[in-house]
């Protein structure tokens, strides 16, 4: 099995004996990323961000869309799924934040990732719990998960305590990741 979203509006979940999809699902508007756990041993859950601004789960055993997080102002332009616990996702946004949620919760958001790390007066409403300063189309866990690379159209690259949701400033870290990744 693979799957595959396109700006058609689907994501599909395809057959790898078939190369013919097993299962598609439909949404309203452009599909821009999706993800599924690396690390799930209780549940198949894909989720999806699109043109709108609520995260979306499709849950592969069922064939359904089972949960939908709200949060978020602006079109969902990236998901992730945390390495290190299964119900843990993460979402950026043309709002410019990052949203951490557990999915099992009836509220789901656990934080908002603010770049000032809480440091900016509340007077500047416009940059404050924002991730970046641009749309965030960009996410990426290392792979123990304990950080959270963030990439934005404001050109920063910002890297995330995964735990305390902390913005570590670290630039050196940053592109030490950056260039691990890109290997």
């Amino acid at each position: 099995m693979f799957t595959s979203s396109s700006f058609d509006k689907t994501l599909k979940i395809w057959d790898t004996n078939t190369l013919q999809p097993a299962d598609i699902f439909h949404f309203e508007g452009t599909v821009y990323s999706h993800h599924m756990s690396p690390v799930a041993t209780k549940h198949c859950l894909i989720a999806v961000g699109t043109k709108s601004p609520k995260v979306q789960l499709c849950d592969l055993k069922s064939g359904s869309s089972s949960h939908i997080l709200q949060g978020h102002r602006q079109e969902v332009l990236a998901v992730s799924w945390s390495p290190r616990h299964e119900y843990i996702l993460a979402t950026g946004s043309a709002d410019g934040r990052v949203k951490l949620w557990d999915v099992r919760r009836a509220s789901g958001c656990l934080s908002t990732l603010d770049q000032h790390n809480g440091e900016k007066s509340k007077a500047s409403s416009e940059t404050a719990n924002t991730a970046h300063n641009g749309r965030v189309n960009g996410l990426c866990y290392t792979s123990d998960g304990l950080h959270l690379l963030t990439i934005g159209t404001d050109d920063r690259m910002r890297l995330w305590n995964s735990s305390t949701g902390e913005n570590t400033l670290n630039c050196m870290l940053v592109l030490k990741v950056s260039m691990h990744l890109s290997l």
